[in-house]
């Protein structure tokens, strides 16, 4: 009888083991929506190998790349759902607005402050998007840096974009839809702004809908818009970047030796990113320009021309969306920067 029940006894726990096994072992979906060999791209692949190997086969990916699953704005809300578990995108504001605080126009103007504010000893900025990122489900891992921001014009205009308060003549600038941020950015330029989905800028510029499009860095236009795009005007009017982050469940449902692996190694390629976004920026500016499309870049002088400007009317409307408490701490940390 005692023979009986212990054999009994080790079958459990060996099923007990299995079982264990089974659940932590995971098949995730880890999704960019930059091109196949993009940045991006490459980042998440050695972020995927380096995690595979280092948790055992504990935790396995499946990648889709370039917005296989839908454009950033719905692969975004899925994670929130869970439907997908991890990957490199730009976080969504539709369920949180005070996320729009990520393309603050003219929080950081240059690479030395964008590297103190998301990656450094101090990241608050990271560290105030990542609170808020857990209010919607949503664990902030690391920053992928990508570049700054311009506009990219389907014709070349016969007036001076770059003055602030210049005459734009009824331009139409695409914005991203349902930003604030962009839309009062565009406004204080003098353009029109027209909200306009991602996946949908290039026909709008080929039909005349918009003359221009902002919300995204000389990569972006070089990639996707090169034949459509006569002239590249680098505003630096944010920093564009994309997040590590995955759904909050799937992170809680690791062990905490698991959440360190995911964590350190997705950090680890993060920080690389800014030498490469900051090459990047140049590099396709210059391939730009080889292929016939005229490149303006402010000189410091004139930046900080447009960044005050941008500062003493757009901010103010920016802190009614993001909240007081939330902004007043930015422009702290960001006096402190300066």
């Amino acid at each position: 009888m005692k023979k009986r029940i212990l054999v009994s006894v080790l079958v459990l726990c060996l099923v007990g083991i299995m079982c264990g096994e089974s659940v932590a072992a995971v098949n995730w979906k880890w999704v960019h929506y930059q091109p196949v060999d993009s940045m991006a791209d490459n980042l998440s692949k050695s972020m995927i190998k380096e995690i595979e190997e280092k948790s055992d086969g504990q935790i396995k990916f499946s990648l889709f790349p370039a917005g296989q699953l839908g454009d950033w704005m719905e692969m975004s809300e899925q994670m929130m759902r869970g439907a997908i578990q991890i990957g490199i995108l730009p976080v969504s504001p539709a369920y949180n607005k005070a996320l729009q605080i990520r393309v603050l126009p003219y929080s950081v103007m240059n690479w030395n402050e964008a590297k103190k504010a998301f990656s450094g000893e101090n990241p608050f900025l990271f560290e105030i998007l990542a609170k808020e990122m857990d209010k919607i489900g949503l664990k902030a891992l690391g920053v992928v840096a990508e570049g700054f921001g311009g506009a990219g014009f389907a014709k070349v205009p016969d007036f001076d974009v770059v003055d602030p308060d210049g005459d734009k003549r009824g331009l139409k600038i695409r914005v991203p839809s349902g930003n604030q941020a962009f839309e009062s950015l565009a406004k204080e330029l003098g353009f029109i702004p027209a909200s306009v989905p991602w996946g949908e800028i290039y026909i709008a510029l080929q039909t005349g809908l918009v003359d221009c499009q902002i919300g995204g860095q000389p990569y972006n236009t070089y990639s996707s818009f090169l034949d459509i795009t006569k002239m590249w005007v680098q505003l630096n009017t944010h920093f564009q970047h994309s997040f590590v982050y995955m759904n909050k469940k799937a992170w809680e449902s690791l062990s905490p030796e698991l959440q360190q692996i995911v964590q350190e190694t997705t950090r680890k390629y993060a920080d690389t990113s800014y030498a490469l976004a900051e090459a990047e920026d140049k590099k396709f500016m210059e391939e730009m320009e080889k292929a016939g499309i005229k490149i303006v870049a402010p000189t410091d002088e004139q930046l900080e021309k447009i960044a005050s400007k941008i500062r003493k009317n757009t901010w103010p409307i920016m802190e009614e969306v993001i909240g007081k408490e939330i902004m007043d701490n930015v422009l702290t940390e960001l006096s402190a920067l300066k």
